[in-house]
């Protein structure tokens, strides 16, 4: 590798290296159609090869751009299928999924060292009138090849290489020096014409707009919408705006809001305006309808770029730093089956220190003569174990256990009690092994910590597949004895450089949660199943009264609700929606008051006498 005249990274030219396939667009086009497609690890190597051979060999401008124009499609083609295998997965890759995306990686650097080389012939030689359009058509793929590496970077939570930044802002300065920004070049997968200045401005939009939050699918999505918003972007060295966003072309970093900017190089420094980029996703949004596909996510990526780019960026609690274990639960479902299990436990310890063992009465029993002495009742036999089955079956199962005689939900003899407790065990063993699999306590390092929630560091193979941004999580702290719960969210996901760990930004929502079973009332009088959720207390201190945290599918604003507590039922209505991500939907929430309690207070008023009397005495 080395650095050309221009700034950019090129493979060094081997005078004397014959390439294995003849570099003339005619043997290329015959070559790619030769590929096995069905095989996609030798397609995708043969195809790394060629382009490793292109770019360290010798070749004319126009034909060097001719064959990437060519291996263009058919790589792309090649890079989605790879990305198939690694991104919407898992956060935590496998080692073949790390090959992969390495591979995919090392597919759009040598595309984007073709195009680098393309540019640098050009410029070394001299611009000419002839070759002008073919360098804006160099520079603006080159920029695109860029923007997607940035993009996976993205996807799978990791830190962009300074390298790419500084290609990149050195890309849009060749292109402002020459006046070629502006030019627009026909590509394939671009559709309609592009020029440099779109795909600059394309990647800038994407990373002012915290995809460290998003999901990989929300993060896709975001890059496919963007081109329709390019337009309305201001991208000047003098802009006028309330927050306007600040990159310098002579780093290797972001883009930085204004507040955040640290830096005195006022003469490459750039300020993007998304001022009327605004404007125009609010109309838009107000336009998504519900037959559109994906609306209910393009709705959730609106909402996200209109937050980004409404408000200014500023911490309000200073960070401290920690090294402490905490321990986590990760997911709705996890957070509510732990919650449950921790409150029968102190249900359990509280009736094993009050010494209080319910009464069986078993001399009578021996007293009994017939059939009386060798029943016994079968809520006595399942007493010791109600806690756990009422713990298990909101998990593993919908349904009752069936039985086929009748008469033994009243009496069994204790021949039968004793077979089921000695079955019983070994049946439980294997369904607590599942839910311990599904739901369980994750071990994590505290990395720092503020008044409005924690930065967490996790080892990824550790991570559950459910563990994204947008996740509920359950904080646990003090020991076994005195545990307490605290709930948040998982704000931003970031995967460390160094080493197989993954940090979590968590935003405290509120502590002291309660575990809950819901259910949809319907007013078809149709019956809905019962669903888990988390009722928040309410926060006096901020102004915010009880919520219920739901899953994201079945729940909306106005629905009636049927909760119940450990110890408690009544109806709620749904009032409004607090929060909403991919995974979870916080409401508040009003009580709807019972029929008993109406009846209890129409029975209090008296009846009023009417006004008018006359009439009263004709009808007597």
């Amino acid at each position: 590798m080395k650095q050309g005249c221009t700034g950019l990274t090129l493979r060094e030219l081997q005078v004397s290296r014959k390439s294995v396939i003849p570099l003339v667009p005619k043997q290329i086009t015959a070559w790619i159609k030769q590929l096995p497609a069905a095989n996609l690890g030798e397609s995708s190597q043969s195809i790394y090869r060629m382009l490793v051979d292109a770019n360290q060999t010798i070749i004319d401008p126009d034909v060097r751009l001719s064959i990437l124009n060519i291996t263009e499609p058919v790589a792309l083609e090649l890079i989605d299928s790879l990305e198939r295998q690694f991104i919407n997965n898992h956060i935590s890759l496998s080692e073949k999924q790390r090959k992969v995306a390495a591979l995919v990686q090392a597919l759009q650097t040598e595309l984007s060292f073709g195009f680098h080389a393309v540019i640098e012939s050009i410029i070394s030689e001299g611009i000419k009138r002839s070759t002008k359009k073919l360098l804006a058509h160099a520079i603006c793929l080159a920029i695109k090849y860029h923007g997607l590496v940035i993009l996976r970077c993205y996807q799978l939570y990791a830190s962009v290489p300074g390298r790419v930044w500084r290609e990149l802002y050195t890309l849009y300065k060749l292109a402002r020096s020459h006046q070629l920004e502006n030019i627009r070049i026909v590509s394939s997968d671009l559709g309609e014409p592009w020029s440099a200045k779109n795909c600059f401005t394309q990647v800038m939009l994407l990373s002012i707009a915290n995809p460290y939050q998003l999901r990989q699918s929300e993060i896709e999505l975001v890059w496919k919408v963007l081109p329709s918003y390019v337009e309305y972007c201001s991208l000047e060295a003098h802009a006028f705006s309330k927050n306007p966003f600040l990159l310098n072309l002579n780093s290797n970093m972001p883009p930085v809001q204004k507040s955040l900017y640290v830096g005195d190089d006022e003469e490459d420094r750039l300020k993007i305006s998304v001022v009327s980029v605004i404007d125009r996703i609010k109309i838009d949004l107000a336009q998504v309808s519900e037959k559109v596909k994906y609306s209910a996510r393009r709705t959730m990526v609106y909402k996200h770029l209109i937050h980004s780019w409404s408000n200014g960026t500023q911490r309000s609690f200073a960070r401290t730093p920690c090294s402490e274990d905490m321990q986590v639960s990760i997911g709705l479902g996890a957070t509510h089956y732990l919650l449950t299990e921790n409150l029968l436990a102190i249900q359990k310890a509280q009736l094993d220190d009050d010494g209080e063992e319910p009464e069986y009465n078993e001399h009578t029993l021996d007293a009994m003569e017939g059939s009386l002495k060798d029943a016994t009742l079968a809520t006595l036999a399942n007493d010791k174990n109600n806690l756990r089955v009422s713990a298990d079956r909101n998990y593993l199962s919908t349904s009752a256990i069936a039985n086929e005689d009748v008469w033994a939900k009243l009496y069994r003899p204790d021949q039968a009690v004793s077979e089921v407790e000695t079955e019983l065990p070994v049946k439980q063993r294997s369904r607590d092994t599942i839910v311990k699999e599904s739901y369980k306590i994750q071990n994590s390092q505290l990395v720092n910590m503020s008044p409005g929630g924690y930065c967490i560091q996790i080892s990824a193979d550790e991570l559950p597949k459910h563990a994204q941004t947008g996740e509920i999580i359950g904080i646990i702290e003090g020991d076994s004895a005195s545990q307490q719960w605290s709930l948040g969210i998982v704000r931003w996901v970031r995967r460390k450089v160094k080493g197989n760990h993954v940090q979590m930004g968590v935003q405290l929502l509120a502590p002291d949660v309660l575990p809950i079973n819901v259910q949809l009332k319907s007013n078809r009088g149709e019956v809905n199943g019962v669903q888990r959720a988390l009722l928040l207390p309410a926060l006096t201190g901020v102004g915010q009264a009880a919520t219920i945290v739901t899953n994201p599918l079945a729940f909306n604003i106005n629905n009636k609700l049927k909760v119940t507590e450990i110890t408690n039922e009544y109806e709620v209505r749904l009032t409004k929606e607090v929060r909403s991500s991919g995974s979870s939907k916080q409401f508040s929430f009003s009580k709807i008051e019972s029929a008993k309690d109406n009846s209890r207070g129409e029975s209090i008023i008296k009846p009023v006498e009417p006004e008018d009397m006359d009439g009263i005495w004709d009808l007597i």
